[in-house]
């Protein structure tokens, strides 16, 4: 009997003196991502067979498991007539084909483009900007703003909601 109730007390004694706290604080930690590799004043290149597609110039990046986060950013890509289109903000997050921008967000062609906004999220895959806040959108010396702006940027289509137009006839 008195052997049988050792066995029991060396079996529960340490169930007793496990510290619920540690295990918690394991958990914890374990849940925060953590960069896989981190740059400063970056600057990184998408090159295919012909030239140079992509560039992306940050001053901060991290680099995740599934994701990429860079601050003050900026995204350099090649259009249809070989000049570039520029977006930058001063946060941008990559996730997949989706670039999601926020914080004085600017989208620039070729100087006589110009859009405005507080966040864009755009798909790099089908060439389409979208975002749910205001926008001002400048050509030469024409304004388009409103809500809710879609950008197709393969045949330029825009539109948005609650939408205000200053056409200059000279931009036609």
């Amino acid at each position: 009997m008195a052997l049988k109730l050792f066995i029991f007390f060396i079996i529960l004694t340490p169930l007793l003196l496990i510290n619920t706290n540690v295990i918690n604080n394991i958990k914890a930690k374990s849940d925060t991502l953590v960069p896989k590799v981190s740059f400063f004043d970056a600057v990184m290149y998408d090159i295919n067979v012909e030239n140079v597609d992509k560039v992306v110039n940050a001053k901060e990046v991290y680099k995740y498991e599934n994701k990429d986060e860079l601050y003050n950013a900026a995204l350099v890509l090649r259009n249809a007539n070989n000049n570039s289109d520029t977006i930058s903000g001063k946060y941008m997050k990559k996730e997949n084909e989706i670039y999601s921008f926020q914080g004085d967000v600017v989208l620039k062609r070729d100087g006589d483009l110009e859009l405005k906004t507080e966040n864009i999220q755009y798909n790099i895959k089908n060439g389409i900007a979208t975002n749910n806040v205001d926008f001002i959108f400048t050509y030469k010396n024409s304004i388009f703003s409103g809500k809710n702006l879609y950008l197709n940027r393969n045949d330029y289509a825009i539109s948005g909601d609650n939408a205000h137009f200053k056409i200059n006839t000279k931009d036609i």
